[in-house]
């Protein structure tokens, strides 16, 4: 059984049997494990494993803190420590599954604005230009995305035993702040708008298409 077999049906098993407080605990215990070093095969057999004793204490009339305690981070703490980490090509193809992954959405997106424009001179009756500009100021933008949007998803994960989320909350805004504050500085004083190259629209759309397609590869790879 592979990563997304196990995955599917650890999500029945857990739709079928448990109830609504249930599934919100096991919910932050799934979504503490992603944020660990253990692989994604490691992360479903843990999760496995837990909701095997859930359901066992169920079938005996006791509630999930019976099965596991109510520490539900030491818990997680306690097994992640007993298990060997992901080995580096494993963490490897999780960077570049997720930097391939939204390198191909930020691209779509500039393609498909770029479109809009190519559409609006035809309906203008101008010449048309297929070569997309791609700027230095693009390139920070994608840079600086993927970084943020790295950063935002190891805290969430990290977090997510906090009820309060402050520090959570507390580092999304700043993230965003930034970004809005400093794409706006730097676009209002023309720093880095000048061309670093261009791209032909259909070959920036077969590039987006074919980074998607090395993510989701990496993914099925996964064991």
């Amino acid at each position: 059984m592979n990563v997304e077999e196990l995955r599917k049906n650890n999500n029945r098993l857990e739709e079928e049997n448990l109830n609504k407080s249930e599934k919100e605990d096991m919910t932050k215990i799934v979504v503490y494990l992603r944020g660990s070093h253990l692989s994604d095969m490691d992360q479903e057999l843990v999760r496995q494993d837990i909701l095997d004793m859930v359901l066992s204490a169920k079938e005996r009339g006791e509630d999930m803190s019976r099965a596991i305690g109510t520490d539900y981070k030491q818990f997680c703490d306690d097994i992640i420590a007993e298990i060997k980490p992901r080995s580096k090509i494993e963490a490897v193809k999780d960077i570049l599954s997720m930097v391939s992954m939204s390198a191909a959405m930020l691209i779509l997106i500039k393609m498909v604005f770029f479109t809009a424009e190519v559409v609006r001179t035809v309906i203008l009756k101008q010449s048309i230009d297929l070569n997309v500009p791609i700027r230095y100021l693009d390139i920070f933008l994608m840079m600086f995305i993927v970084a943020a949007s790295w950063a935002m998803v190891e805290v969430i994960l990290k977090d997510a035993f906090d009820e309060n989320d402050r520090r959570t909350k507390i580092i999304v805004a700043v993230i965003f702040v930034t970004l809005i504050v400093g794409f706006g500085l730097l676009y209002g004083l023309r720093i880095g708008t000048g061309t670093v190259f261009e791209v032909n629209l259909i070959a920036g759309y077969l590039g987006a298409a074919f980074l998607y397609v090395i993510s989701r590869i990496n993914d099925k790879t996964k064991k």
